[in-house]
C-alpha cells in the first residue's frame, strides 16, 4: 500500500472545506465561538460535562441530524489560500507562487479542522432522580504542521534548499528533516451515555455531579509525526475508507478486516467523562469537568511506519521512469516518505483519546441575557486533541421569548481570534438554529477560514425547569 503520509496532506489541504472543529455540531455552541461549559444542559452536556444533566430544562428533549463545517489555519493567507487551491488542480503555477506556499506551510499550526455531526440524541429528566442522556456521534479531526524542509519539498521539489545543502550519497532520516512536522487525523463512532443529578443543596448553593461512558468504534487512524529525534508512523482504516492493503494480505501478522458490516471498526474503546457544576443563587453556574478519560485499540488493519534512512541519490532513482517526477512536487515528497518509511503490520496500539479539562463561569442578567466564560487545556498530545488552551466568552440574548441571539469572542485551541454570531428560533416545543463560528473569517486577509452550524430538528417535550 502506498505511504499515506502525503495522501493525508493532500485531504488536508485540498477537501477542508467540507470538514469541521470539534463540538461543532451544535449550532448554539457556534454561535458563541466554542462557549459552552455552564450553557449546555439536556443532550447538549454529553462529552461537555454531565453534571449539567442535574439541571434539565425539559423533561424530554432530542434532536437529529445537528452537523457544523468549520477549519482555520495559521499559516494562510487569502493569497496563498487561493494559490494552493489552483495548485490542487493545476500544477502549472509559477515558481514564486510555489515558494510563497512553501513559505506559509512552513507552521507548526498549519490546519485544524475536523468533522462533527449528532446524528442522534436524547435526554430523559426524572424528578429526584436526575437527567439521563444517550447519543450517536461521528467525530473526524485533523490537526498539521509542517518545517521548512517537509514544505519546501512539498511545493519545490528538487529546488528544495536541502537539495544544495547535502550529499546525494548522505544517509538522511526522516527525524531529522522533518523534525517538527505532523499530520494527526482520526474518525471514531461514538456511543453515549451520560447521567447528572444534584448531589448537594445548601440555602445558596446547588451542586451536582455527573458521569458519561462513551463507546467507540474507530473507523479511521492516521498519525505522522517527527519531533526531538522520534518519528511516530501509524494508520488504520476501515475498509469503507477503500485503503488498498494488497501488499501486506499474505502477511500473517496482518489481521485484515474486509468489508462484510456496515461500518466495519478496525478499532474499539472505551471513555470516560467526569463534571461537578454549581448554582449559586440561581444566578451564577460554575462548571469543572475532564473528558475523554480512556484509549481506543486498534487491532485490524494497523500498520507502523519506521524510520529506516535514504539517499537522495535513491530517490532520484526511484523517481527516473517518472516524465514529470521533477516537476510534481506531491510525488517528490511521496517518493521521499516511500523511501525513508517502511510499514509493517503489528496486532495493536493503544492510542489515548483526546483529554480535555474544561472550566466554565458564567451569570444569568434577567430573563433575557446570559454571559458565559470558558477555558478548556489539553491534558495530552492524543490525536485530535487541541493544539492549545482554549478561552472564550459568549452570550446569549432574547430581545422577545421566540427569539435568541448569541456572541462572543473566543481565541487559542490552534485558532486565531474569533467573533462568533448565530440565532435561534425557539418555542416550548421546537427549536431551529444557525451559527457561524466566526462571521469576519471569510473577509479577513491572514488566516482565513470559514465556519457553519445548523440544526433543524431539534424538540423538547414537557414543561421547562426553572433553574
Amino acid at each position: 500500500m502506498k505511504k499515506v503520509l502525503l495522501a493525508a496532506a493532500t485531504l488536508l489541504a485540498g477537501q477542508v472545506t467540507a470538514l469541521a472543529q470539534s463540538e461543532s455540531s451544535s449550532y448554539s455552541v457556534v454561535s458563541r465561538g466554542g462557549v459552552q461549559n455552564t450553557f449546555v444542559h439536556d443532550y447538549q452536556a454529553i462529552g461537555i460535562n454531565p453534571a449539567n444533566l442535574g439541571r434539565s430544562t425539559s423533561l424530554v428533549s432530542f434532536t437529529v441530524a445537528e452537523f457544523g463545517a468549520f477549519y482555520s489555519s495559521q499559516a494562510f493567507t487569502r493569497k496563498t489560500l487561493k494559490s494552493a487551491m489552483k495548485l490542487a488542480s493545476d500544477t502549472s503555477i509559477g515558481m514564486e507562487e510555489r515558494m510563497e506556499l512553501a513559505r506559509a506551510f512552513t507552521s507548526d499550526n498549519v490546519l485544524n479542522l475536523g468533522a462533527d455531526v449528532n446524528t442522534l440524541a436524547i435526554s430523559v429528566s426524572v424528578p429526584k432522580i436526575g437527567g439521563f442522556a444517550v447519543s450517536n456521534r461521528q467525530r473526524m479531526l485533523g490537526h498539521a504542521g509542517f518545517n521548512k524542509n517537509f514544505s519546501e519539498l512539498l511545493f519545490l521539489g528538487q529546488d528544495a534548499s536541502m537539495f544544495s545543502e547535502v550529499k546525494p550519497d548522505e544517509t538522511l532520516f526522516v527525524s531529522d528533516i522533518f523534525d517538527g512536522s505532523e499530520i494527526k487525523m482520526s474518525w471514531v463512532n461514538e456511543w453515549n451515555f451520560a447521567y447528572g443529578r444534584k448531589i448537594m443543596e445548601l440555602p445558596l448553593v446547588n451542586i451536582y455531579g455527573g458521569f458519561g461512558y462513551k463507546y467507540m468504534q474507530g473507523l479511521g487512524l492516521y498519525e505522522f509525526s517527527a519531533k526531538d529525534g522520534k518519528v511516530k508512523a501509524y494508520n488504520a482504516f476501515s475498509p469503507i475508507l477503500d485503503a488498498n492493503y494488497d501488499d501486506y494480505l499474505d502477511d500473517p501478522k496482518f489481521n485484515y478486516d474486509s468489508a462484510d458490516g456496515l461500518l466495519n471498526p478496525v478499532g474499539r474503546g472505551h471513555g470516560v467523562d467526569l463534571g461537578l457544576s454549581a448554582e449559586i443563587i440561581k444566578i451564577v453556574k460554575v462548571s469543572a469537568s475532564v473528558t475523554d478519560l480512556g484509549n481506543i485499540k486498534w487491532t485490524e488493519n494497523l500498520l507502523e511506519g519506521q524510520d529506516k534512512g535514504f539517499t537522495l541519490e535513491q530517490m532520484a532513482e526511484d523517481g527516473a521512469n517518472n516524465n514529470d517526477f521533477w516537476k510534481d512536487a506531491g510525488k517528490m515528497a511521496r517518493a521521499i516518505v516511500d523511501s525513508a518509511l517502511v510499514f509493517t503490520p503489528v496486532s495493536e496500539m493503544k492510542v489515548n483519546l483526546p483529554t480535555r479539562f474544561r472550566f466554565g463561569a458564567g451569570v444569568k442578567i434577567g430573563q433575557r441575557v446570559e454571559v458565559g466564560v470558558d477555558y478548556v487545556a489539553p491534558l495530552n498530545k492524543a490525536p485530535g486533541n487541541i493544539a492549545s488552551d482554549f478561552v472564550g466568552l459568549g452570550i446569549d440574548f432574547s430581545p422577545i421569548p421566540v427569539f435568541r441571539l448569541s456572541s462572543g469572542v473566543s481565541s487559542g485551541a490552534g485558532d486565531k481570534l474569533n467573533i462568533p454570531f448565530g440565532f435561534a428560533i425557539t418555542s416550548p416545543v421546537y427549536e431551529f438554529g444557525i451559527g457561524m463560528r466566526d462571521v469576519t473569517a471569510p473577509f479577513t486577509k491572514n488566516n482565513p477560514g470559514a465556519s457553519f452550524a445548523m440544526g433543524f430538528l431539534r424538540f423538547k417535550i414537557g414543561k421547562p425547569q426553572i433553574i
